[in-house]
């Protein structure tokens, strides 16, 4: 009976640090469950950012300047670029890794079709971080020979935010 009783003993003097371990093991996990609810892994943010934008004519197209963005840290990766004619619409995919030369940078992206139309898009990275920021932007455009905008038609470019699909502010429009 004595060893029942000694082992019992030994029993309640390890419960209070087993309980302690315990404790701190379901305080350490709260934490980390509580951390990825509130602030993610550290991807991408799923609020989208807002744009203004501003438009001036060039020959065959217009170019779009964003005057301000609401978040500094928005790789290219996760913009598109996209033109509508209220009807149709065409987009181009900027990446990071085009946009980021460490000084100005611009990249010519593919020839997309918008209705009739063949349109290009002109990115300009004017910090060369590959991050989209205030005073970049971009140029949609037509080949000289080609089709042009249409004066009777009211295209609208706008930037939409990948992580969410949504665009980021209302855009700028435009007629040929």
């Amino acid at each position: 009976m004595k060893r029942v009783w000694a082992f019992r003993k030994d029993a309640e003097a390890v419960s209070p640090v087993i309980a302690t371990i315990l404790m701190v093991a379901i305080t350490v996990v709260l934490a980390a469950v509580l951390y990825v609810m509130v602030l993610g892994f550290g991807g991408t943010s799923t609020t989208t950012p807002t744009a203004t934008y501003s438009k001036s004519t060039i020959s065959n197209g217009q170019t779009i300047t964003i005057v301000s963005i609401t978040k500094t840290d928005v790789g290219w990766d996760d913009i598109k670029v996209q033109l509508t004619d209220g009807t149709n619409f065409a987009e181009w995919t900027p990446a990071t890794t085009d946009l980021d030369g460490g000084a100005a940078t611009s990249y010519n992206y593919s020839v997309k079709a918008l209705g009739t139309l063949s349109v290009c898009c002109m990115v300009f990275d004017v910090g060369g971080n590959g991050y989209c920021s205030g005073t970049d932007y971009f140029r949609v455009y037509t080949y000289p020979d080609a089709t042009a905008f249409a004066s009777s038609t009211t295209y609208t470019a706008v930037l939409i935010y990948e992580p969410t699909g949504e665009q980021m502010g209302t855009g700028v429009s435009f007629t040929g």
